[in-house]
């Protein structure tokens, strides 16, 4: 059997890369979203709604996937359940969850700040 694949990574700004697709037209939407922890002071990580704003780029998601697309996405240990909640809200049905367990990271009274500059 001689099977041709092809594959198209489009990359960018979610929310404007999937307004310039047409319905049904994707297999598969692999995303890492912003996890919205405001992680080290950046404005890029901080929602006001975090759930409405997933939903705002998961219902387009849901729109350009075929019947029988999988999404894929990323999320935050202290977050994930806004994007999981937002993700069912617009109609995806959620089959697994894989779990990224560590045990490090910036304790919370580290000024990061500080311990780059040492």
């Amino acid at each position: 059997m001689n099977m041709r694949l092809s594959v198209r990574l489009l990359t960018g700004d979610c929310r404007s890369v999937l307004a310039t697709l047409n319905e049904n037209s994707i297999d598969a939407v692999v995303c890492d979203p912003p996890y919205l922890i405001e992680f080290m002071g950046k404005a890029f990580d901080r929602q006001d709604n975090p759930q409405e704003w997933h939903a705002s780029w998961a219902r387009e998601a849901l729109r350009v996937l075929k019947p029988g697309g999988h999404l894929l996405a990323f999320g935050g240990t202290r977050t994930h359940h806004r994007l999981m909640c937002a993700l069912e809200d617009v109609g995806f049905e959620i089959r697994d969850c894989l779990m990224w367990l560590y045990g490090s990271g910036f304790p919370k009274s580290l000024d990061v700040s500080k311990a780059i500059d040492k």
